[in-house]
C-alpha cells in the first residue's frame, strides 16, 4: 500500500456569513498515486486545493477540519511555518500560466529567484538547475527559453516551464488545479505525460479537472464533488466501470454525448 503524504479530514469551508462552500471533505494523497478531484464549476475542488495552498484568507473564509502534513495540521501552523512548506514540499500547477509569471521579469532571473528562496544555492546553480529541468520537459533552446519575457511564449510552453519549476524544488505533493484547460489537444497530451512522469518519481499528485477524460488517462484515485461534498470515491476503475452514483452516471453520459456530437 502507498504511503500517506498528506490527509484532508473534514475540512469544512464557510464565507464568513456562514454560506457554506465545502461541507466535511476528507481524503488522502499518497505517494506515487494520482488523485484526480472531478466536478462541474462550483463543486468546491478548487476551494479545496486553495485551502491545501493556504490560498484563502481567513479574513474572508471560516476554515475548519484538518489538512495533516507530516503529523502537522497546517491549519493551526503560524505563517513563518507554512511559508517553508508552501512552493517546496507542496506546490500547485495553475490554469492560467501567464498570471503565474511577472511579465517585467525574464523568465531565468524567475526561476532563479525561486530556487535561491527555498535553496542555499549560487545564482549560477539556479541557472544550471533551471537549464536542466527545462531540458527534462522537452523545451528546445532551454538558454533562450531562460532570457526570454512570459508574453514571447506560448500558454503550452509556460505550463510546462510552471511543472519544471514545480519539480526543481522536490515537492512531496503537487497540485494542478484544470492545468490543461486551455491547452490543444497535442500539448494537452504532452502535459499529461509529464504528469505520469511525476508519479513515476514518487510524487504525490492531485489534478483538478472537469474533463472526464483527463482523469481516466492520469488518475488512480478519484474523488467526484457537488455542490462543496464528496458524493463518490474510488479507483479509478471503480468510477468509470462501476460507478454507483446518479450524478457520476449523468456526468459521464453528458461527456459520451459531447464527444459523439463533436
Amino acid at each position: 500500500m502507498s504511503k500517506k503524504i498528506l490527509e484532508v479530514e473534514n475540512l469544512r469551508i464557510n464565507v464568513l456569513d456562514g454560506t457554506p462552500l465545502v461541507k466535511g471533505v476528507s481524503f488522502r494523497v499518497c505517494k506515487g498515486r494520482v488523485l484526480g478531484i472531478i466536478g462541474e464549476s462550483g463543486s468546491g475542488k478548487t476551494m479545496t486545493c486553495k485551502a491545501i495552498m493556504q490560498l484563502l484568507s481567513k479574513k474572508n473564509f471560516d476554515i475548519s477540519g484538518k489538512i495533516e502534513f507530516k503529523n502537522r495540521n497546517m491549519l493551526d501552523m503560524k505563517e513563518k511555518e507554512i511559508n517553508k512548506i508552501i512552493g517546496k514540499d507542496i506546490s500547485m500547477i495553475m490554469q492560467n500560466p501567464m498570471t503565474a509569471f511577472n511579465p517585467m521579469f525574464k523568465i531565468g532571473n524567475q526561476i532563479i529567484e525561486t530556487l535561491m528562496t527555498h535553496s542555499n544555492i549560487t545564482k549560477k546553480d539556479a541557472y544550471d538547475i533551471g537549464v536542466k529541468e527545462l531540458e527534462k520537459m522537452n523545451l528546445d533552446r532551454a538558454h533562450e527559453i531562460m532570457n526570454s519575457y512570459p508574453y514571447s511564449l506560448s500558454g503550452g510552453m509556460l505550463q510546462r516551464i510552471m511543472i519544471a519549476i514545480s519539480l526543481m524544488l522536490t515537492p512531496s505533493v503537487i497540485i494542478a488545479d484544470e492545468a490543461t484547460t486551455a491547452l490543444d489537444v497535442k500539448t494537452q497530451s504532452l502535459i499529461l505525460s509529464e504528469f505520469e512522469r511525476i508519479r513515476d518519481n514518487d510524487i504525490g499528485l492531485i489534478v483538478v479537472s472537469h474533463d472526464f477524460g483527463v482523469i481516466a488517462r492520469i488518475a488512480d484515485d478519484v474523488i467526484v464533488m457537488k455542490d462543496g461534498e464528496i458524493i463518490e470515491n474510488g479507483t479509478v476503475y471503480d468510477i468509470f466501470d462501476n460507478t454507483k452514483d446518479d450524478y457520476t452516471k449523468e456526468l459521464l453520459s453528458a461527456r459520451l454525448l459531447r464527444k459523439e456530437v463533436s
